[in-house]
């Protein structure tokens, strides 16, 4: 018989749902946490206060406050809840530099020589000045 607490099966159609799991942090060193805190988002934080760490030490102006505590809590919060077209923002800024490095006049999904330009071998006829009736 089935323990009743127990959380449902379900049937996994592929292996890519395998490694869409969060790792969740309930305790250290046998202590137990207030909240349980998701290892990304704790590690998003980390790197957000070791970049405010070092522009705080390059801008000593800006007030430590800030520095330690708010702008890398902003950050942490855009990075981790906030999406852009849909995905990440620092997938979709990386995406961004890619589009705009890459070449955009393609033939066939290969890039266009430009050696020769083209000459027109008769003459043009334009108007310089338009009628009015």
């Amino acid at each position: 018989m089935e323990n009743q607490n127990e959380k449902p099966r379900f049937i996994c159609q592929n292996y890519s749902k395998i490694w869409n799991f969060d790792l969740v942090l309930y305790a250290v060193e046998g202590k137990k946490l207030i909240f349980p805190l998701n290892m990304r988002i704790a590690s998003i934080a980390l790197v957000c206060f070791m970049v405010f760490f070092v522009i705080g030490k390059l801008l000593p102006f800006i007030p430590g406050g800030y520095t330690y505590v708010v702008f890398p809590s902003l950050l942490t919060w855009f990075i981790a809840k906030q999406k852009l077209d849909g995905k990440p923002p620092h997938k979709w800024l990386m995406s961004m530099i890619f589009f705009l490095m890459r070449n955009k006049v393609l033939r066939r999904y290969q890039k266009m020589q430009y050696n020769n330009h083209y000459v027109y071998k008769s003459k043009i006829m334009y108007r310089t000045h338009r009628e009015r009736m």
